[in-house]
């Protein structure tokens, strides 16, 4: 993997009264805060240990530039199909403000060379420490800009075969365009570089990311329910849940949970990957032989949750909509994961909800 070390631009943590609100409004007023002074640059490049800890449970990367060929060159691997909507308000965006100031999230295999140095640096007194109450989450970082240090890093990343796309699919496909965009002319350049926060798999989690989509206008809860019995073995359950394994849904209908087997044949057939994922199996029989949607990616009536949010949240929105259906699926694994993005393949839209979840503006380059 070829990256290198950046000049960072940070916040004054002094001047922040409410971290929610003022790193929620990044993306909108970063040049605004920059001109006022809100942002300071370091005067040395380098690259920076970044840790998130959530309840009490921490999570450990680092921040770099890292080449966007790598992109051409399938280093760094995409898993999800992006929109081309979104990719036009990311471009707008990125030309107005002139920054990166979220970088893409990167998993790869651990190397135990660069774990030593994070856990060397991540020993001594952070330079950032901002706390965000509403999540209970605190993220904090460490400048690495000692030259030997800095060359080992190098050295070690550049022995790192692949690295997947977590979060960050839009602003990488963006970035990339914008670097070979004739128009910009010189400008091009300043899109060479993707701003990238590297997590190994032991320090990412991926959780489930589940649905709730209205059927009102499609059929009746009985011929629903009839219909759903043609693809699962049906349970009831007394308590609201989360499927425990592969190849178990459940779903909030009529106010009930029911917990849902897929039926064997449904199972049988084999992928090019040899992975069957079962949010592939919800969007080709529930969704589509069942319900008629054909494209999940831009139809109104499904709702997306991600898997840190409570189940108390998938009843609510399921019980405002006229027949509102739960369902929630069990998380994607690392080793489904790459398996698909190595054959480049993509998995179905929403499939994953990564943490840690990296926040607009802790620290941003400027372009």
């Amino acid at each position: 993997m070829h990256i290198s070390p950046f000049i960072a631009s940070y916040p004054r943590e002094e001047l922040i009264t409410s971290p929610a609100s003022f790193f929620s409004s990044i993306k909108y007023n970063y040049n605004e805060y920059r001109v006022n002074g809100i942002y300071k640059e370091f005067e040395d490049a380098g690259y920076f240990a970044y840790r998130i800890t959530t309840g009490g449970k921490t999570q450990t990367g680092l921040l770099t530039m890292t080449d966007v060929k790598e992109l051409k060159n399938k280093r760094v691997l995409k898993h999800e199909k992006t929109l081309a909507a979104k990719e036009q308000t990311m471009m707008h965006r990125l030309l107005q403000t002139k920054a990166l100031v979220k970088p893409v999230l990167l998993t790869y295999k651990p190397v135990k060379s660069i774990e030593s140095i994070l856990d060397r640096v991540t020993k001594s007194e952070p330079v950032l420490n901002i706390y965000f109450d509403s999540d209970d989450e605190t993220h904090q970082i460490w400048p690495i800009s000692e030259q030997k240090t800095v060359d080992a890093i190098t050295k070690a990343f550049s022995k790192v075969g692949k690295a997947y796309i977590g979060d960050g699919h839009h602003r990488s496909t963006t970035i990339q365009l914008l670097s070979k965009t004739k128009e910009l002319g010189k400008e091009a350049k300043k899109f060479k570089r993707l701003y990238t926060a590297y997590f190994p798999y032991d320090q990412v989690t991926i959780c489930d990311y589940n649905r709730v989509v209205d059927i009102s206008e499609i059929t009746s809860l009985p011929e629903f329910i009839v219909s759903l019995s043609e693809y699962f073995d049906m349970e009831p359950i007394a308590e609201p849940s989360k499927p425990k394994k592969k190849h178990h849904v459940t779903f909030f209908i009529d106010n009930k949970w029911y917990l849902m087997k897929w039926k064997k044949k449904y199972l049988s057939k084999r992928t090019k990957q040899n992975v069957l994922l079962d949010s592939a199996l919800i969007n080709k029989h529930v969704f589509e032989e069942v319900l008629g949607i054909a494209d999940v990616r831009d139809d109104t009536r499904i709702k997306y949750f991600g898997g840190t949010l409570p189940l108390k949240k998938i009843e609510m929105s399921s019980q405002k909509r006229s027949i509102g259906v739960g369902i929630c699926i069990f998380p994607v694994s690392v080793q489904e994961l790459t398996a698909i993005a190595d054959q480049n393949q993509t998995l179905p839209p929403k499939s994953t909800w990564f943490l840690p979840r990296l926040k607009s503006g802790i620290l941003a380059k400027n372009l």
